[in-house]
């Protein structure tokens, strides 16, 4: 996986021979394409993303046996130095999708910095929820639905930069969705509010009911708190009170 994950080919601004104090201010995924054909997120399946940095610069990454195949690039701040990381899906053409994380480094180039394994066959995605310390052990969680549409299981994957290897997840619990096959968004969330357990926010596995995960004595716990009767069933219950 971590040869996978270093296959990319990067594009860059000319850098100045100083020290490096970019921060990442913003990424999307660019140029859409059908070389993957897989059709799960509409319009989700990208060959770059481009990272705008604090200096006006800008940095285009892509791999050459894989795309980017979600809706949308997310900004985090793991590890609390005040510059986010990046956080993409990444799928493979013989592998399926993964969680790919990306820093810059010292130098101030743009790199892949930590992930989990991928599903491990072609065609196989996950849809991300959200991210939040959700079991509350000081380390930021990412939090996803593998394989929306087939397995339908919720896995929390905890993100410490200065940790050795891959990414492991450390919780998972069946029966919920996130994703419609063929629709461009991502639905539900996480409602993460000061002074509680933060929340994942999700469909069950029919799609029948709004559900509500979080930690409850070092397990995930989900009550049904709402019909679902369309995207909007969700809005009340990712506000913080």
């Amino acid at each position: 996986m971590l040869r996978l994950a270093a296959a990319f080919v990067l594009a860059a601004s000319p850098l100045a021979a100083t020290e490096i104090t970019n921060d990442v201010t913003s990424a999307r995924y660019i140029e859409p394409t059908d070389v993957y054909g897989h059709g799960a997120v509409a319009g989700g399946e990208y060959a770059q993303m481009r990272v705008a940095l604090s200096d006006g610069t800008e940095r285009n990454v892509s791999f050459k046996k894989s795309i980017f195949e979600d809706t949308a690039p997310r900004l985090h701040d793991f590890d609390g130095d005040g510059s986010p990381e990046i956080v993409t899906v990444v799928s493979g053409f013989a592998t399926g999708a993964w969680v790919q994380v990306w820093s810059l480094n010292a130098s101030g180039v743009l790199i892949p910095v930590k992930s989990n394994a991928p599903i491990g066959a072609r065609h196989r995605w996950l849809a991300i929820a959200g991210i939040a310390d959700f079991d509350g052990d000081g380390t930021d969680d990412i939090a996803y639905i593998d394989r929306p549409h087939l397995t339908k299981e919720l896995v929390i994957l905890p993100v410490d930069l200065a940790g050795p290897g891959m990414l492991d997840a450390t919780a998972s619990l069946a029966g919920l969705t996130n994703h419609h096959l063929g629709s461009a968004g991502i639905e539900g969330g996480i409602r993460d509010c000061s002074g509680h357990v933060p929340v994942i926010v999700t469909a069950n596995a029919d799609w029948s009911q709004v559900m509500e995960t979080r930690f409850e004595n070092t397990e995930l716990v989900s009550t049904p708190v709402a019909p679902y009767t369309g995207a909007d069933s969700f809005a009340p219950f990712l506000i913080c009170p």
